[in-house]
């Protein structure tokens, strides 16, 4: 079973090309999701990074709280991934020293002002692959 998650797994992260990040808003405790475009140079279920700006909302509960939630849907597979996640911010150049290289033409159109990077660290995967659900904690597998 660990094996298959992790492999099910990997496949929708290389193949998923935006992701759902939601985190709990601190002022409201209303769920904040927006869309977000990993970076592909940095795609497992070891790291994710994520390229955005420093103003907004999700950095702000990110700070708060370092912890989100990670859902992306793969409509050839009729599959879904779900990762819970710790977090950090990063300044964009702390990461990595050339990280305009990593960024696809829609992020680079992007040009924000205070560029950071969130890298989530998964901590649990849930899957649900060819209708069949798996749950793990990924010091499990």
């Amino acid at each position: 079973m660990a094996n298959s998650t992790i492999r099910q797994a990997d496949i929708l992260l290389r193949e998923c090309t935006v992701m759902q990040v939601a985190t709990l808003d601190t002022d409201t405790g209303f769920p904040n999701i927006v869309s977000l475009t990993p970076l592909k140079s940095h795609r497992s279920l070891k790291e994710i990074l994520f390229y955005t700006d420093r103003d907004t909302t999700t950095i702000h509960n990110v700070l708060e709280k370092p912890v989100l939630a990670v859902y992306c849907f793969n409509e050839l597979h009729h599959s879904s991934l779900l990762l819970r996640a710790k977090t950090a911010v990063l300044t964009a150049e702390e990461v990595l020293p050339n990280f305009t290289e990593n960024l696809n033409s829609f992020q680079k159109s992007l040009q924000y002002d205070r560029p950071v990077i969130i890298r989530c660290t998964p901590l649990t995967v849930k899957i649900r692959y060819d209708n069949d659900i798996e749950f793990s904690k990924l010091n499990e597998i």
